[in-house]
């Protein structure tokens, strides 16, 4: 984590978020009256299922000297902007930026972060029962496949498939996976990774090819919007598909 600026010590009472995944933990966390804006992303409802939290909230496009003239007493962002972090140093703003997470003990480690940062440490600590909750109840591991536009599977051993193996689904395989590769191996479980819905591009298009519906496999479909980021929103949407599963 980098953290830039003075006056880290106090509880902060304009927040910036200039990234959709630092979204999701202010969203979260903030008390009422403590944002001062959001990112675009964040605010759009087919980018983030957090979206209808935003309503009435300023929107910035992602950069810091755009937020300046908010005044703003922290920013929070992920990734390392080692020009953001300069800026952020000479104008004296404390600058909060967060590695991407790996894992989801890494989600909620950071959410306990933001949360103690904003001043509600409660919120944090909710959220982690909440996941453990979740890998508590985790059922068996079943064998499926994630597949998102283009046919982009995520990893197996990534963020994503760490999150969906709390839902009982252990990623088959990842990368690039062909329509042809479905039909002729297709996986017990399919899961169609769906992304800004009803608004088919052409790397989405393989989706609605008519051959997927007629495959032996159990499909379902996960919210793309969750997906993104693999952060704060997940455990809502694996609980969505855990029930999903079991219907």
């Amino acid at each position: 984590m980098t953290v830039m600026g003075v006056g880290a010590a106090a509880t902060p009472s304009r927040i910036v978020s200039l990234n959709l995944c630092t979204d999701e933990y202010l969203l979260l966390t903030a008390r009422t009256g403590q944002i001062a804006s959001i990112s675009r992303l964040g605010a759009d409802v087919q980018e983030s299922p957090l979206a209808a939290r935003t309503r009435g909230l300023k929107t910035n496009p992602g950069r810091l000297s755009e937020v300046i003239g908010q005044q703003p007493d922290l920013v929070l962002t992920m990734g390392h902007d080692p020009q953001a972090s300069a800026l952020a140093g000479r104008l004296g703003i404390r600058l909060v930026a967060l590695p991407y997470p790996t894992s989801p003990a890494q989600v909620v480690a950071q959410m306990r972060q933001v949360a103690g940062i904003v001043g509600n440490a409660p919120a944090g600590e909710a959220f982690a029962r909440d996941v453990a909750m979740l890998g508590a109840s985790a059922p068996p591991a079943q064998p499926g496949l994630v597949i998102g536009g283009s046919g982009l599977a995520p990893a197996m051993d990534g963020l994503a498939a760490s999150w969906l193996r709390l839902a009982g689904i252990k990623q088959m395989r990842g990368g690039q996976i062909s329509l042809e590769q479905l039909l002729v191996q297709p996986p017990p479980i399919l899961i169609r990774n769906v992304y800004r819905r009803g608004q088919v591009s052409g790397p989405q298009a393989w989706s609605q090819h008519s051959a997927l519906r007629r495959l032996p496999s159990r499909q379902v479909e996960a919210d793309g919007r969750a997906l993104l980021c693999s952060g704060a929103a997940m455990p809502a949407e694996i609980t969505r598909l855990k029930k999903a599963l079991a219907a």
